[in-house]
């Protein structure tokens, strides 16, 4: 996981959020449910945006990641991009943070779990 300010980047957008979440998928079907769970488990009190990147995965991780998505009724805001062909990780983050609005932004990779205090660090 990396964090870094988004401010020090050219500004697109005004941060209607202090913090994105942006999860890159990609073969994980094992692990994307843990992951998107632990995002949607956060204690963080305010408004967050979580941006997830279908690389084109070939596996059911889109579908799962889209079916929690669904069902979720936290203060997050979930949103699932889907690349037209795969791209790699690098570009898949890069797709998350050309629509981001947060201030800051979290990367976690998809077979990560995060402590449910993380975004309040």
């Amino acid at each position: 996981m990396n964090c870094f300010n988004s401010q020090k980047r050219p500004a697109m957008k005004s941060a209607e959020f202090d913090i994105t979440v942006i999860i890159p998928i990609y073969k994980v079907e094992k692990f994307i449910e843990r992951c998107i769970c632990s995002v949607m488990s956060q204690t963080y009190k305010k408004p967050f945006e979580c941006i997830l990147v279908d690389d084109c995965t070939p596996d059911s991780s889109a579908k799962i990641a889209q079916r929690l998505i669904d069902n979720y009724q936290g203060c997050g805001v979930f949103r699932l991009l889907h690349h037209e062909h795969n791209r790699g990780q690098s570009a898949a983050r890069n797709t998350g943070m050309n629509e981001a609005c947060g201030k800051y932004f979290l990367f976690v990779d998809s077979d990560d779990n995060l402590d449910v205090h993380c975004l309040e660090w």
